[in-house]
């Protein structure tokens, strides 16, 4: 074995032996510094000897330019759903059907396992000759979207089985955003944009389509199995146990034959789980033998060996002493409670969401008023309702404001809308939060001007607009004179400024905050008429015209381009040198894939998809992810799935990589 290769050898085994020791022993080794210099040690190895590079190796998981397509695959066996019971009673009726149905009578007796019910996005992982080689949603039971991509950056789970080297393993269990993530999730974002709870955040994120835009830190816990070829394994405990010791995390797993111990690890856990660092919403307890469970079999809907206990949604009562009305980046002006501090679900909660002045007049919401709050797995709370019996007197009701908190300008309310809005494109509170908003990595990805360096300039008065971003490298001294601004730092930030100039139209008008104008309305916009110019030329029977622009967003866009100040915005960064063109597509008058929507499915000995969906798109083919009436043409490789037997029931033209290559020329 070459040098090179026994160095790589080694810094993986490392790094694998740290993410075990991390995720699954909970007793790291060596500190977070540590394991990134070992990381950027094997990455530049491997950069040095591509040759050496394998899909298991720690440095696979950072993401890469590939765009996850999310092909629904049939899982080899159904992820089922599991019944759920809410008392002791409703569990003790369980367990009897289940005893009886083993032909066991009272005083029968079986071994069960219980382990917390973590709220999470279920998953499935196949792994053949120890490599994990696909990942799959729960889906609707029967299949689910293939998302192996984004899983593969997911640290806490091993892209190598440790000890595991034949065989096929699919393990099965939970993938969930511990609370001290999601926390720092939200503190990136503004009132409008706050995420629920670490669930939500924890599904959309594993949808994202680019693998490098999946949050960091998230965890995932086993608890279960699907094909196991060959099959050793007469028991789930001990199925978890050598899954355990091959590196996957486990959640603590207990097992028992007596119900009156069941019940007393679910009082116990309910005690205990709100210490916990993520959400658990009950205790599931299984029979542990899998010939057993063959033999109680299943319900249309459950299996009869599985049940889950779910504890009542955590609520407290608290007095509504303030609202807060918010502006968000786009004008939307939201209410937040400031309630007397109360302990819930393990946490002080001071503030909580009222949402809208619509839910505020539903609820019947006073401000003194005692209240139910409830987070109910949410890390966010919600008030739920008032306790009118404790309303005292000089409880007064909450009335919406007319102008805006924050620049003080009439706020207006658009038909068949809940929300109250600042239209006031200069407002304040936007601007500070457009700015964020602006900077972010998905829009102009501005290295050095995060959202704390934003608001330490934006309080320091030398940011007032986008056009002063560009404009910081003639106020290099104030720069220094701020805290924590040194030199360096300094020549860091402004360098990214600079790199920022050349994204070109789509990132700039998917930063621009415009309302109803995210990226992928961008990206088509800037496509279809290559400059800004152009873009502000058209009228709004022109932008509507154009596929999935529509009437509300091409009057949002249309609305901000012929603003004073939104021309504003648009002179500032022509003039500060950023680039407000985008390189259009040339599509040839005979391309045959010219205004056809084409989906790929399945994979291909001679492209990269990626690579495949740009060079389509470069013919003038619109790529969608999934198969419709509308559908024009889907190119199917090797074991392509259900877009395949879809494209066949609706009788859409399908073609092979040998007629795709054909075409291509």
């Amino acid at each position: 074995m070459s040098k090179p290769a026994e160095q790589i050898n080694v810094l993986r085994e490392r790094l694998r032996e740290a993410n075990r020791r991390y995720y699954v022993e909970a007793s790291p080794t060596i500190s977070d510094r540590e394991y990134d210099e070992l990381l950027k040690e094997l990455e530049a190895l491997e950069e040095a000897h591509p040759d050496l590079v394998t899909a298991d190796s720690p440095t696979q998981r950072v993401g890469s330019d590939l765009t996850s397509s999310f092909e629904t695959v049939t899982h080899a066996l159904p992820m089922m759903s599991i019944d759920n019971t809410y008392d002791r009673d409703e569990l003790r009726a369980w367990y009897d059907r289940m005893l009886k149905g083993l032909g066991l009578g009272e005083g029968g007796s079986v071994s069960l396992v219980m382990e917390p019910k973590i709220d999470g996005v279920a998953l499935s992982l196949r792994y053949e000759g120890g490599a994990l080689v696909r990942a799959l949603t729960r889906g609707d039971g029967r299949s689910g979207d293939d998302i192996t991509l984004n899983v593969r950056t997911i640290r806490a789970i091993p892209l190598k089985l440790h000890g595991q080297a034949t065989g096929v393993v699919e393990v099965r269990g939970e993938v969930y955003m511990p609370a001290d993530v999601f926390e720092k999730v939200n503190a990136g974002r503004d009132e409008e944009e706050q995420l629920a709870n670490p669930r939500n955040a924890t599904a959309g994120t594993l949808k994202q389509k680019d693998p490098r835009g999946v949050i960091r830190g998230l965890r995932f816990s086993a608890h279960g199995r699907g094909v196991v070829e060959p099959d050793p394994y007469e028991a789930e405990s001990a199925f978890l146990g050598a899954m355990r010791g091959a590196g996957v995390p486990i959640a603590d797993v207990e097992t028992t034959d007596d119900f009156d111990a069941v019940w007393a690890y679910i009082e116990r856990f309910d005690r205990a789980r709100h210490t916990l660092p993520y959400a658990v919403d009950g205790v599931v307890i299984k029979v542990d033998r899998f010939d057993l469970r063959d033999e109680l079999g299943q319900t249309s809907k459950f299996p009869r060996w599985a049940i889950a206990y779910k504890y009542a949604a955590e609520q407290a009562e608290t007095v509504l002493l303030d609202v807060e009305w918010k502006v968000g980046k786009t004008g939307r002006v939201t209410p937040r409670a400031t309630m007397e501090p109360v302990l819930l679900a393990g946490t002080t909660v001071r503030h909580a969401t009222l949402h809208n002045a619509d839910e505020i007049e539903r609820k019947g919401i006073h401000l003194g008023d005692t209240v139910v709050i409830q987070k109910a797995g949410e890390i966010i709370p919600q008030v739920l309702r008032v306790t009118e019996e404790k309303r005292k007197k000089r409880a007064a009701p909450i009335v919406p404001p007319n102008d805006c908190p924050s620049c003080g300008r009439p706020l207006v309310r658009e038909e068949e809308e809940v929300d109250i809005r600042c239209i006031n494109p200069e407002c304040p509170a936007q601007l500070r939060e457009r700015l964020i908003w602006f900077v972010g990595r998905d829009q102009m990805d501005i290295e050095g001007l995060g959202e704390k360096a934003v608001v330490q300039l934006y309080d320091a008065g030398l940011l007032r607009s986008f056009g002063d971003i560009y404009a910081l490298h003639e106020k290099r001294d104030a720069l220094l004179e701020l805290e924590r601004m040194g030199e360096k730092k300094v020549d860091n930030l402004l360098a990214g400024i600079e790199n920022s100039k050349g994204r070109r139209l789509t990132r700039v008008l998917a930063g621009l905050g415009i309302r109803h104008v995210g990226g992928r309305a961008a990206a088509i916009l800037a496509q279809h008429f290559g400059d800004v110019d152009a873009l502000t030329d058209a009228d709004v029977e022109t932008l509507s015209a154009i596929d999935e622009i529509g009437p509300i967003t091409a009057e949002s866009i249309h609305t901000f381009l012929h603003h004073a100040a939104g021309q504003r915005v648009i002179d500032e960064l022509r003039d500060a040198g950023v680039d407000l063109t985008e390189e259009k597509r040339v599509v040839a008058d005979d391309s045959v894939f010219g205004g056809k929507t084409v989906v790929i499915t399945g994979s291909f000995d001679g492209f990269d998809r990626k690579e495949l969906t740009a060079r389509l798109e470069s013919l003038g083919a619109k790529v969608s992810g999934s198969v419709s009436k509308k559908t024009d043409l889907v190119i199917a490789g090797e074991k392509a799935g259900s877009k395949l037997t879809k494209a066949g029931e609706l009788g859409v033209e399908v073609w092979d990589e040998a007629r795709l290559v054909e075409a291509l020329g």
